[in-house]
């Protein structure tokens, strides 16, 4: 039987399987290792499944007890994103101030992050030592000591501010500003909370992928160590109070509810 591709066919072949080949986008393609993309970072603030409103909505712990909130603020900073083979990549230059009273600040964007197949992230919440020390007329943006979240007679960052009222015990206030970094009371955290079942964090100049959170309230007081916000005590300087409550949030509050691929 004779052969009946032609030379011109032959050539229309290969140049569409050399297209098609490279339509794939493989993150960890050796030709795209020194490539970069961006990643979008969104954050819902709840209250077990209700949003955070600032409005006088009350909320209901599991043990019963019920509150307000007025003020709710906390960094995020230091984030690592890590890969299967055990490498990581610590995304430089990231203090981000989540304030929900401000809906902008729930979302902010990675950039010039290495090209690659993401497994995992974790993250501080707060302001590492290093910095929270800096001189404060030289902090600016998130970090700036205008936006309330900064102890000028601690030289230090408050990591996480929550006010509101504790409704089920006479509209006693509830104060819980967690900060600090020295033994015993230090507050610095990490947060590490699992990629969905299934699902890696591509990262390819060709896509934008979001990453979405979800960051529980009801966590601070119940975790690794149940609160009662009855007998909370005022918590606006470093404290074992403080310290039991950025362990539950470090343990528990922030989820990953999914990953938009672009």
């Amino acid at each position: 039987m004779k052969n009946l591709l032609t030379a011109p066919c032959l050539g229309i072949l290969a140049l569409t399987t050399l297209l098609l080949g490279g339509c794939k986008k493989d993150p960890e393609s050796p030709a795209l290792q020194s490539a970069t993309g961006t990643v979008a970072v969104e954050i819902t603030n709840v209250a077990g499944t209700k949003p955070v409103a600032l409005d006088g909505t009350a909320y209901a712990t599991p043990g019963g007890e019920t509150f307000t909130i007025t003020t709710l603020k906390y960094y995020i900073s230091n984030i690592l994103l890590t890969k299967a083979d055990g490498s990581s990549y610590a995304v430089p230059r990231v203090y981000h101030l989540v304030d929900a009273s401000k809906q902008a600040t729930t979302k902010f964007t990675l950039d010039s992050i290495p090209a690659g197949s993401y497994t995992g992230m974790k993250f501080t919440v707060g302001v590492d030592s290093t910095t929270t020390k800096a001189d404060p007329l030289s902090l600016t943006g998130d970090l700036n000591p205008a936006n309330n979240m900064y102890w000028a007679w601690a030289s230090g960052h408050i990591f996480l501010k929550l006010e509101g009222t504790v409704t089920s015990a006479g509209n006693k206030a509830l104060t819980a500003h967690i900060g600090g970094y020295r033994a015993p009371y230090s507050a610095i955290v990490t947060a590490a909370p699992p990629l969905p079942a299934g699902q890696n964090l591509l990262v390819h100049p060709d896509l934008a992928p979001t990453i979405q959170l979800s960051a529980d309230v009801l966590k601070l007081f119940d975790g690794k160590t149940h609160i009662a916000l009855s007998s909370f005590p005022t918590a606006m300087s470093p404290s074992a109070a403080s310290v039991q409550v950025a362990q539950n949030y470090a343990a528990g509050m922030f989820t990953v509810k999914r990953i938009y691929a672009d």
